[in-house]
């Protein structure tokens, strides 16, 4: 316990100013390129369980999981939305600016963005893959499609949560808030209701974990998530350091010009419900892995806590689906709420 409590105030020491700090955003970069190459060294380190995988080949897939990552950091970007201007004429704004990233005006100089977008990744690594099958002796159709899981799992979830934190440190304070409350208030719930053991939640992953705990967690996370996004624009005037001064939970990522009050809830609402969702699916599916592979933990990178895996699989997870959601709603989501009266 004392090893745990250490490990979790290093890591806060470190994550936590570079997460607010706008000046320690180049830092923030470089621990998560380190995140990405452990978390995926974790990951074909336990395949090793099943099949010895050549170093070699863990950093061509480790080159090919910071490629997607970078590819997809790179592609959001350059992703503008449709906004009002103080004039009332509509512009094109992009998402965030990319010469505040550091890796971002590096790939720039390298003309990165137009040779590798995120589908050109994808189809990198699945034609280098798939023709290791042929050329390396004893590489069969599952050792390509594991490789190509882990280079999809850490790179996705990787680069969505570069790109939230770059849309704006609200983002990431807000999906750790949904993550960290659903985490403690099921084992709080699923403690107080759930030690009968009658409604088990996923018994053979997680065997502890139970629907009380589950629905509990995600009932205050909802609480807690929904004041905090749709209260952000009064909160935000309270850290203009941070926040970058008062805004709306949404402003500059979400077209709010087509969005009512009901509009608004609705979107907090079903936003917090979903990652809340997601997070457990997230520690369910590492579970999973793990026990396919009869591990406990992925490594023992941060003492106590296990690995990268082990400490952000609900975070990382849950950031794929905040990408996802906004990706949808700058597409969709505005336009159906406007032709729906909102």
């Amino acid at each position: 316990m004392k090893k745990r409590v250490i490990t979790g105030l290093i890591l806060a020491t470190i994550l936590i100013p570079c997460l607010l700090v706008p000046a320690c955003l180049p830092v923030l970069e470089f621990v998560v390129v380190l995140l990405i190459i452990v978390a995926e060294f974790e990951l074909l380190n336990m395949y090793d369980r099943d099949k010895k995988i050549p170093l070699w080949l863990k950093i061509v897939t480790t080159l090919l999981t910071l490629g997607l990552s970078f590819s997809i950091f790179s592609f959001m970007s350059m992703q503008e939305i449709t906004t009002i201007n103080a004039q009332g004429e509509a512009v094109r704004v992009h998402l965030f600016d990319p010469n505040t990233s550091l890796i971002l005006r590096g790939l720039k100089k390298l003309h990165f963005h137009l040779m590798f977008t995120p589908v050109t990744a994808l189809l990198i690594s699945f034609i280098i893959l798939m023709s290791s099958m042929i050329f390396l002796h004893d590489f069969e159709v599952k050792d390509a499609g594991r490789l190509y899981l882990s280079i999809i799992y850490v790179g996705v979830c990787s680069a969505a949560f570069m790109t939230l934190r770059f849309f704006g440190v609200r983002f990431v304070v807000y999906l750790l808030l949904i993550t960290t409350a659903t985490d403690i208030f099921a084992l709080v719930f699923g403690l107080a209701f759930g030690r009968s053991g009658k409604h088990k939640l996923a018994p053979k992953i997680s065997p502890k974990k139970s629907w009380e705990g589950a629905i509990g967690g995600t009932a205050v996370a909802i609480v807690l998530g929904f004041c905090f996004s749709y209260l952000y624009e009064y909160i935000s005037g309270l850290f203009p350091a941070i926040s970058g001064g008062q805004m709306e939970f949404f402003q500059g990522v979400f077209n709010y010009n087509t969005f009512t009050q009901v509009g608004k809830v609705f979107v907090c609402l079903t936003l917090t419900l979903l990652l809340s969702i997601t997070s457990q699916v997230g520690d369910l599916v590492a579970s999973k892995l793990k026990r396919a592979y009869d591990i406990k933990d992925y490594s023992q990178v941060f003492p106590g806590h296990g690995g990268v895996l082990d400490r952000f699989d609900s975070v990382f997870f849950s950031s794929a689906m905040f990408l996802g959601f906004i990706i949808f709603e700058i597409n969709f989501i505005d336009v159906l709420l406007a032709g729906a009266g909102f």
